[in-house]
């Protein structure tokens, strides 16, 4: 492992804070609401306590791996062309993301604030530095991350309390007034943001030097639960359940009415700095994560141009935002939940019947 590129446990926490918490804390809300209504913090917390059921699975293949790069250890012991059928897979799930990542953050600027400007120009403005900082190391976005999330909370809280004057959190209740089904069928929705733990444990093991444990992940399963918890309160009691389930992004508007005193409004051009550090950390990180599937080494920066091409197009494709919102909610999200839910499966038998194998082979035990 190279020292110089590596990160800390508390390091990957807070990445998780920036990288997850964009998606859970601006994207999910709306779907949340849409589905569960008033009842959606009972699915978050029930989601919650599902990811600590989850997480075991993950430290145990980071252990049983020995921190070794997941799909250099999956190369050795299993098979290497099945290894790179994963990762090209991996890739294009990233790609898409990415494009996800990027066109949601490009709407909302382009339909918000600069309703003037041609789309392609913030894409590649936004895709090309994305690159620069995926083109440096793990610990240099680590260290950029960790300057932005510092404002990124302080905002937070600045929002939450300046609105506190707005809440009725009498509109929380009747609880369960639909019964139990919406919340159960909204878990998908928050367990999508939940399960890229899995992205950042499992795909950057390799560059965190220290033993990741039940508790580190248990921490980064709580912070990003109260991420969302929070925002999507704050829309309920501040709109009540059915005027949050119209907006596209509820966050946003809390920030709308947001105002400091008497004669200061109009102060919602501050979310503009959370969401673009959120998109930028995330879309960065994605692309450093691709950065280290490849196994060539000379040409990485040229990958990247190429991805970045990629991203381009396709988020400048003619689709309206009707329809790319019924394809991120009903398709992509579910999707991404069940595959990393199926994809940890997977890692946890094959990582249990090749080191087992290897400890047989080891023994002279045929």
């Amino acid at each position: 492992m190279n020292k110089s590129d590596s990160i800390s446990v508390f390091q990957l926490i807070l990445l998780s804070m920036t990288f997850i918490g964009l998606k859970t804390h601006v994207m999910l809300i709306s779907p949340l609401i849409k589905t569960a209504g008033r009842d959606a913090w009972i699915t978050v917390l029930l989601t919650c306590l599902l990811t600590l059921i989850w997480v075991p699975l993950l430290v145990y293949v980071n252990k049983k791996t020995k921190g070794e790069h997941l799909f250099q250890w999956m190369k050795k012991h299993v098979n290497k062309s099945f290894t790179n059928v994963v990762i090209f897979l991996t890739i294009v799930y990233l790609t898409i993301m990415e494009i996800v990542t990027l066109r949601e953050t490009i709407t909302w600027i382009n339909i918000i604030f600069l309703q003037r400007t041609p789309l392609i120009i913030l894409v590649l403005l936004f895709g090309f530095t994305c690159c620069l900082l995926a083109a440096t190391s793990i610990r240099t976005i680590s260290i950029v991350n960790v300057f932005l999330l510092f404002f990124i909370v302080i905002l937070g809280f600045f929002v939450s309390f300046t609105n506190f004057q707005f809440k009725d959190y009498s509109l929380l209740q009747p609880v369960l007034e639909n019964g139990y089904f919406p919340v159960i069928k909204s878990i998908v929705f928050q367990g999508s943001g939940m399960v890229e733990l899995l992205l950042l444990l499992l795909f950057l093991q390799h560059k965190v030097p220290q033993p990741i444990s039940y508790k580190h992940l248990a921490v980064a399963a709580i912070l990003l639960t109260g991420l969302t918890i929070g925002p999507l309160i704050g829309a309920i009691t501040e709109f009540g359940p059915v005027e949050a389930s119209k907006q596209r992004f509820p966050p946003y508007e809390e920030w709308g009415i947001a105002s400091l005193g008497k004669f200061i409004e109009h102060i919602d051009f501050l979310s503009i700095y959370q969401w673009l550090s959120g998109t930028f950390i995330r879309i960065s990180t994605f692309l450093f994560i691709m950065k280290e599937l490849v196994s060539f080494q000379k040409g990485q920066k040229r990958f990247l141009l190429l991805i970045l091409v990629v991203i381009t197009v396709c988020t400048l494709a003619p689709i309206t935002d009707f329809a790319f919102s019924n394809l991120l909610f009903f398709t992509i999200i579910p999707a991404t939940f069940w595959l990393f839910v199926a994809f940890s499966l997977f890692l946890v038998v094959i990582v249990f019947l090749f080191s087992h194998k290897t400890r047989r082979d080891k023994s002279g035990i045929f």
